[in-house]
């Protein structure tokens, strides 16, 4: 295990980022280096005027490559805020959409609803990827036991051969993506490493004594990426980062105009998500999500860092709630309560922990930067 030197708590002054972060860093200010790079990069991403022509461009040029195509973009579909807010300004600007969702056995039926009215309402053509529950399965248990903060790493690689292959299919060349700075802008490397590193998943994999295969219906490394975006020439776009979102602005439109419903916490549109990132992750990791989120709206004057303090003094889960939830996750996985309960209990693990190519990786990724002059706005 990667040797971790001792740490007494500290919290960031200016956002509300700590020491969960096991790498996290402070200057003398005692301001720490996500915040600063936040600041420094990230937030530069965002439209913060109210002028639409930065959001009318972007959807010009779908547009434009749309033609003589059945769709201009896909946008990918999980029934939850930031997707949904996506579907309805694309509709909004006279896209023609193919909305895809993953269907990874854990949809919660609220977020399923929320999908379908809007894929009706807006006359969106809809496809499913449908995953083979037993390979899938196998996978997340193999996750689960490698006691790394990436237990939802499964499903963020599928998400991703989900939306590029329907693209390529269809000959679209643009994938809407929900992902925005304004709410996700913060995330720490160790909370959340490369989904894409193929040889990370293959190391736990091995770890589990899960076969490899049971992860191909899924793949999306590198090699399948440099084929969706190269040859096949898809890129993706965040249209969100071309207006002033705010998550809670878009959750009332939504709520109030589209007939969308809530369902109960960030990303609570998964039944196992949900459990992962509200008692799974803090349990195990003292990682709170909300941190994160909150961090972001601090700096770009949302929420005020008293009222981001106050909310986390609560608990990220109803402890009410736990015991069920966790007996169905446990039970869907095919395991007894007490063996999920057991893994939860494991200590802690860190992506660094395992076999991985973060180095490889970043070579890649900084010589596809430099060819496309792009800038690095992530942490890989």
């Amino acid at each position: 295990m990667t040797n971790r030197p001792e740490r007494s708590y500290q919290i960031c002054t200016r956002c509300v980022m700590d020491t969960s972060d096991p790498w996290i860093t402070f200057d003398a200010e005692g301001h720490c280096n996500h915040c600063t790079e936040f600041l420094g990069v990230r937030a530069k991403l965002i439209n913060k005027s109210e002028d639409p022509t930065e959001l009318e461009r972007l959807f010009a040029t779908v547009k434009q490559a749309g033609r003589g195509r059945k769709y201009d973009c896909v946008v990918g579909m999980s029934g939850g805020v930031d997707s949904s807010y996506v579907a309805i300004l694309a509709s909004q600007y006279g896209l023609r959409v193919l909305a895809v969702h993953l269907d990874n056995g854990w949809n919660s039926p609220i977020a399923v609803e929320n999908i379908n009215r809007l894929v009706n309402r807006l006359g969106f053509g809809y496809a499913s990827f449908v995953l083979p529950w037993n390979d899938f399965k196998k996978v997340q248990i193999a996750f689960l036991k490698a006691s790394v903060p990436e237990a939802e790493t499964p499903t963020d690689v599928a998400i991703q051969r989900a939306v590029f292959s329907e693209a390529s299919r269809h000959g679209v060349r643009y994938i809407l993506s929900g992902g925005n700075v304004a709410s996700e802008g913060i995330l720490p490397i160790c909370w959340h490493y490369n989904a894409r590193d193929t040889r990370y998943t293959y190391s736990i994999l091995d770890a589990a004594n899960c076969p490899r295969s049971a992860f191909a219906s899924l793949k999306f490394g590198w090699p399948e990426e440099l084929y969706y975006r190269g040859a096949r020439r898809i890129r993706t776009l965040y249209p969100l980062n071309a207006i002033p979102f705010e998550k809670a602005k878009a959750r009332q439109k939504l709520e109030s105009e589209y007939d969308w419903k809530y369902y109960g916490s960030k990303h609570g549109e998964s039944k196992f998500t949900k459990y992962v990132q509200t008692y799974y992750l803090p349990t195990k990791h003292g990682i709170d999500y909300r941190r994160a989120t909150m961090s972001s709206e601090l700096l770009l004057g949302v929420i005020q860092r008293e009222q981001a303090l106050e909310t986390l003094k609560t608990s990220p889960f109803d402890v009410a709630a736990v015991e069920p939830e966790q007996k169905y996750i446990a039970k869907k996985l095919g395991m007894t309560d007490e063996e999920l309960n057991a893994i939860v209990r494991l200590p802690p693990k860190y992506y660094q922990d395992f076999d991985n190519d973060e180095v490889g990786l970043g070579r890649l990724y900084d010589l596809y930067r430099w060819l496309y002059r792009k800038k690095k706005t992530s942490n890989f």
